[in-house]
């Protein structure tokens, strides 16, 4: 009996010891000799800047209070930080723009930009009547649904 408390006494110092000091000295120190670089790793690689002209067309009646910012984020002036969630439309078939779109969702903050992909008819159609928050369109897909948007 008296060696069974000797027993658990022990294996609980051990355990605490293990807890209190070991185990955070070896989530900072790694096994293996190689640095842990923190920053790198947290890092998000960003979709290629596809090359081209494109439109962003933003509903500004949706944005009004943050329509400069979002115009310094779309033009890459700079990454300002918006509390607004942006719904973005991009039309099937259009290579370069759903790959603007990507990059424009991947510099945001996970889920704040959602992002689909629409019939090009229906996509203009929704555009011409302001249905729309976002659409993301190559000029080469624009001039092809004779889209003329309002600079």
């Amino acid at each position: 009996m008296k060696h069974r408390r000797i027993a658990a006494h022990a294996l609980g110092t051990v355990a605490a010891v293990f807890l209190l000091a070991v185990l955070p000295l070896l989530t900072q120190f790694p096994l293996t000799g190689k640095p842990v670089d923190a920053v790198s790793s947290a890092t998000l690689e960003l979709p290629d800047q596809p090359s081209g002209e494109f439109y962003v067309l933003l509903n500004t009646a949706l944005h009004e209070g943050t329509l400069e910012d979002w115009r310094q984020f779309f033009t890459g002036e700079a990454l300002p930080v918006i509390f607004e969630d942006l719904r973005c439309a991009v039309a099937k078939g259009d290579v370069s723009g759903v790959q603007l779109a990507e990059r424009f969702q991947a510099q945001l903050p996970e889920n704040q930009m959602r992002l689909r992909t629409e019939n090009p008819t229906l996509l203009v159609s929704k555009i011409e009547a302001g249905r729309l928050d976002v659409a993301v369109l190559s000029r080469e897909m624009a001039e092809a649904l004779q889209l003329r948007p309002e600079t």
